[in-house]
């Protein structure tokens, strides 16, 4: 009764539907022709290959955050958030129309290289739509609104993926020859009637976005303001704040195992249980996206007008010990289902991983000054893109030098525990040190 309290006060503002739903087709966009190029890869590819080409697929995705931070960064702060969402809505449409014609054509490599623009787009409408969770909603609901926007990015993410991978492997049925299931331009070319519902989301967001009221906000004047600095001082803003790299670097940790994941897990259910449909994997991955949602409900039902820090030691440790468990799980168990296995241990990951995500990012716009909010989320996300392009160097290393997809999850197992005690430990020494002020912070 309380939750349904909490989500009819948020959604009680005015234009708040249009801007949850906003954030949810921005979501499933972004996803949808990610999986499509992922299954494609999986379908033609085996091993250290597919491992290597996921990878490539999700740097692409990282790229623009980091070369284009500081851009992002004076942007998001100088202009209104509304319209950084309007263009960015616009730019979607218009990449949607493209990458449709490419599967059409069967270039899979034009598609993929569609992954880059769509990242562009997508790395300055991230922190228009983060930034204005505070706007918007103001200090006195950040925790509770970024909970939903976190529960809806999620709901978008596993809906997204059941469609999309559902849709795949209806389409990759009707390919008929042994030659072309073989051939990426092949499988690409039957994949057009999915960029066809990537087109009619991308309209319908556009329509969505114009729904979306502006709302009065501090936007930088001066070149002193950050996002207007030089690359070195907006990103070394955070390095001399611990209050702000601390849960940057929790964030980091979390996006940093994620993307291992995403390119070592397929490949490790396709060798080491045998799992073939592309839908089956996607819906392994997408359970951790039930775990998420789960996660940032446990948080805002424990976050009532505070930002809960104490929740972030515990996430920590359930993602350090999922992964741990999927290492001990290389070998099929004959009397278990290793599918719903498999599903159920990244469920439980993904709430921890809510655990420590949803107060940490609360906790970071809460930090920041208004004026400067835009360009903290785009140096935050810097930080948090360059993590998880080291890891997915990594995992490409592994893959060259011959590792076994089973040497990639014990490599990310020992990295979480790792620099995840770390973490944990700076987050217990802030509440010793600030008390209440950082450990359960209020923000009335």
């Amino acid at each position: 009764m309380k939750q349904v309290i909490i989500l009819k006060a948020l959604l009680s503002y005015s234009g708040a539907k249009a801007f949850y739903i906003v954030i949810f087709l921005n979501a499933v966009i972004d996803l949808g022709h990610k999986i499509t190029l992922q299954n494609t890869v999986f379908k033609v590819h085996d091993g250290g290959y597919q491992i290597i080409l996921i990878a490539i697929i999700n740097a692409l995705i990282l790229l623009p955050y980091i070369t284009l931070v500081v851009p992002i960064g004076r942007i998001a702060n100088s202009t209104p958030k509304p319209t950084m969402m309007k263009l960015a809505a616009w730019a979607s449409l218009s990449l949607t129309f493209m990458i449709t014609l490419f599967y059409y054509l069967g270039w899979f490599w034009p598609a993929m290289a569609m992954t880059l623009l769509m990242a562009v787009q997508s790395a300055f409408y991230s922190p228009a739509k983060l930034s204005y969770l505070k706007i918007f909603f103001g200090k006195n609901r950040l925790a509770e609104s970024n909970g939903l926007a976190q529960a809806i990015v999620i709901a978008g993410i596993l809906l997204g993926t059941v469609i999309f991978s559902v849709g795949f492997e209806y389409l990759y049925q009707l390919l008929q020859s042994a030659s072309a299931v073989g051939n990426k331009n092949a499988v690409t070319s039957t994949m057009w009637p999915l960029g066809l519902g990537l087109i009619a989301l991308a309209v319908f967001q556009i329509y969505l976005v114009y729904r979306i009221p502006e709302k009065p906000e501090v936007l930088s004047q001066t070149k002193n303001d950050l996002g207007l600095q030089t690359p070195r001082l907006s990103i070394f803003y955070l390095l001399k704040d611990n209050r702000l790299f601390i849960p940057v670097l929790g964030l980091s940790l979390f996006w940093a195992v994620g993307q291992g994941m995403l390119a070592a897990f397929p490949a490790f259910a396709k060798a080491h249980a045998g799992i073939t449909n592309a839908a089956v994997i996607q819906a392994i991955l997408a359970s951790s996206a039930v775990g998420l949602a789960i996660g940032a409900f446990l948080v805002t039902r424990f976050s009532r007008d505070t930002i809960n820090l104490k929740l972030v030691p515990l996430g920590v440790i359930g993602l350090s010990a999922g992964l741990w468990t999927l290492t001990f799980l290389s070998t099929p168990i004959a009397f278990l289902n290793m599918p719903i296995v498999f599903a159920g241990v990244y469920c439980v990951m993904g709430i921890s991983s809510s655990l420590l995500v949803v107060p940490l990012n609360a906790y970071i716009q809460w930090q920041a000054a208004e004026h400067t909010l835009g360009g903290v989320i785009a140096a935050s996300n810097f930080f948090q893109n360059i993590a998880m392009l080291l890891m997915l160097g990594l995992t490409i290393a592994f893959a060259l030098a011959n590792f076994d997809s089973e040497r990639l999850l014990q490599m990310m197992a020992v990295l979480t525990t790792l620099v995840g005690s770390v973490i944990a430990f700076a987050v217990v020494k802030f509440n010793r040190i600030h008390g209440a002020d950082s450990a359960e912070l209020p923000i009335t």
